[in-house]
């Protein structure tokens, strides 16, 4: 799943699904979620707050894509 910033979709740990896999459409580079992150359900988060979602991942200036 993706979240809308600035026009961009953005790969955000809060939305990533366990098994789910993202690409860097630029170089190939992927990961993969093994365990998905609980921010959106407490205070865990640092970067957390009301108008900043959680992490945004990126690679070669792009934001990753879900590989289908």
């Amino acid at each position: 799943m993706f979240i809308l910033r600035g026009g961009i979709y953005m790969a955000s740990c809060e939305t990533m699904k366990k098994g789910e896999v993202y690409v860097c459409a630029c170089c190939g580079f992927e990961v993969e979620v093994k365990k998905e992150c609980s921010c959106s359900t407490g205070d865990n988060c640092e970067t957390h707050t009301h108008d900043h979602d959680c992490c945004d991942f990126v690679c070669c200036g792009k934001p990753l894509e879900l590989k289908k």
